[in-house]
């Protein structure tokens, strides 16, 4: 039986890639509009949002300043979540960071034997959130006429991120943290910089590359139909029309897709702040790609499908004491959001990163 499952698997991986090759051998031009679209999200919304926080979390687990966490946080950590070490700051940065950057902390951590492999797999699911540019820029500037929707998101998302955490926080203690109290030297300097830029340039290159591959594929999936099936199920489980369902699922393959939902649909909110949560199938493999095999990625995606639910519930709750104005206003005012066409300072930044990624290859050669 297991070996027929196998094989019916590969068979099935199999067809998959052969419907891929197909696609983007026959239908060249929705190909073109895939990328170009993929690309443009990158440069207009995962770059501006994530890039300076990527370069962050990397100077902070780099620079062994973590390492040096007072002992009164480290205890607090411990007390409230099961925490150790280190974890509690990674814990408090990463729910406002961006998605990749907790499991880049986390992975850190990991190598330099602050954490154990399943403690590492646990905090990874508990360590995630998107950043304020993402939900401020992307969802509350696009999708809503006011910053209102964006603080709604951000507080049903961090607050289930701190429940799951207090239920998570049983699990933790009886798992091995690690090494004991490791204390790097602290090294800020210009050499830290470069390297810290360098490598989240590598990291923002290869989501970016995942990101339009995601764009690929969503496309592929809508021409097969696969997309438009998905859509009339969710709209049959939620009530929305096939229009509203239609945008959503894109989304939950690739968040950053969120932008063609349509304006100033509230009663989307709760259903974005589960997404929000979750981050969309395109971030489970960018994390995926972080981690590297180093510790297994499950009990993260069930971690995030929790994280999720509460999230969705939350949001339910708090709605109606924080949006009851917001609603009368939205409905009595036509807002059109305004995005910078122009997409030159994105391309600057990157081609800036590979400079100095070029560069910094040269430095390490020459002292080798």
């Amino acid at each position: 039986m297991k070996k027929i499952k196998e094989k019916g698997f590969f068979c099935f991986k199999l067809i998959l890639l052969g419907a891929a090759v197909y696609f983007c051998a026959a239908e060249t031009e929705l190909v073109k509009t895939a990328v170009s679209d993929g690309a443009n999200r990158c440069l207009t919304v995962v770059i501006p949002s994530l890039y300076a926080m990527m370069i962050a979390a990397v100077m902070i687990t780099k620079s062994g300043v973590l390492s040096h966490t007072p002992d009164f946080v480290k205890n607090l950590g411990r007390a409230l979540f099961g925490m150790g070490g280190e974890c509690l700051p990674v814990f408090l940065f990463s729910m406002f960071a961006g998605y990749p950057a907790g499991a880049r902390m986390i992975t850190e951590q990991y190598s330099s034997g602050a954490v154990s492999a399943r403690s590492a797999s646990l905090l990874c699911g508990l360590c995630f959130g998107a950043g304020p540019a993402f939900i401020f820029g992307c969802i509350s500037g696009e999708l809503y006429s006011s910053g209102l929707p964006g603080k709604i998101v951000i507080i049903s998302t961090a607050a289930a991120n701190i429940l799951t955490a207090f239920i998570m926080s049983f699990y933790l203690r009886k798992k091995d943290t690690g090494k004991k109290d490791i204390r790097r030297s602290v090294r800020i300097n210009g050499v830290l910089l470069t390297d810290s830029v360098a490598s989240a340039g590598r990291t923002m290159g290869e989501l970016c590359f995942m990101i339009t591959a995601f764009s690929v594929i969503t496309a592929m999936l809508g021409h097969f139909g696969v997309i438009s099936a998905a859509a009339g199920a969710f709209s049959r489980i939620t009530g929305f029309s096939e229009e509203v369902s239609g945008a959503f699922i894109p989304a939950v393959l690739d968040i950053t897709a969120v932008r063609g939902l349509p304006e100033n649909n509230y009663a989307l909110l709760p259903w974005l702040c589960a997404l929000v949560s979750f981050g969309g199938v395109c971030v489970i493999f960018q994390i995926s790609a972080i981690v590297s095999g180093r510790f297994s990625v499950l009990p993260f995606i069930v971690i995030r499908l929790i994280v999720s639910v509460m999230s969705f519930g939350i949001c339910r709750i708090i709605m109606p004491f924080m949006i009851s104005e917001e609603i009368v206003s939205a409905s009595s005012v036509n807002v059109s959001a305004h995005s910078s066409s122009s997409s030159v300072p994105s391309l600057m930044l990157l081609l800036m990163t590979f400079m100095i990624m070029a560069e910094y290859d040269k430095l390490v050669k020459i002292q080798k």
